[in-house]
């Protein structure tokens, strides 16, 4: 049975009056919703410590809003926040797992010299697995979707056209330019040099 989604169980009736300061409102809101909260992100997760980590993470980002709201809105995009934040570190985690399990997939965004049992080595290819996550989510959306779907979740691109309405071509386009781009941020050049060297 899926887990069931506590942003649709919460009334939407508790308009209440604006929270004076984020501080405010993120204690309000740990005080009252964080346990559904971290159970919800542990049902996702599969991780009571990861739960912790996410909720935390989701409170910083609530603390940097500039502008009251009402209670209701503010945790509506906290569960929002930390579902975003979840989905993420989902990604991330299989990123990892497959640059270990399968590092052929990373071969060609790599300077590596095929598999090594050396713990050093393994280390760099960790590391440089966390650095690819982190130049994909600087791709736009689409991208980064396409690029998932097709290298790491072993999808076809005809499937992949089909599923996200694309044609082949653009999905081909798309994956060339994710490997493109994280060979360009690999070699360690800035985005805006990267940008001006390789379009869509």
């Amino acid at each position: 049975m899926a887990d069931a989604d506590p942003r649709r169980a919460l009334p939407c009736h508790e308009a209440g009056p604006p929270i004076e300061s984020a501080p405010a409102a993120v204690s309000q809101l740990f005080r009252a919703h964080n346990r559904m909260l971290v159970g919800y992100l542990a049902g996702r997760l599969r991780s009571e410590q990861e739960a912790k980590e996410v909720a935390q993470e989701a409170y910083v980002r609530m603390l940097q809003l500039q502008e009251p709201a009402t209670p209701s809105l503010l945790r509506a995009y906290l569960f929002k926040t930390a579902t975003n934040l979840a989905i993420d570190r989902l990604r991330h985690r299989r990123v990892r797992q497959l640059a270990e399990e399968q590092p052929e997939l990373f071969e060609s965004l790599s300077a590596g010299h095929g598999e090594s049992n050396d713990p050093a080595d393994r280390w760099l290819e960790r590391e440089q697995a966390d650095r690819v996550v982190g130049f994909l989510r600087e791709l736009p959306p689409k991208c980064q979707q396409v690029f998932y779907l097709h290298r790491l979740e072993g999808v076809s691109q005809r499937d992949v056209a089909a599923r996200l309405g694309f044609s082949e071509r653009m999905v081909r386009r798309y994956v060339t330019y994710a490997m493109l781009y994280c060979h360009l941020r690999l070699d360690g050049l800035p985005v805006d040099q990267v940008k001006r060297k390789v379009s869509l």
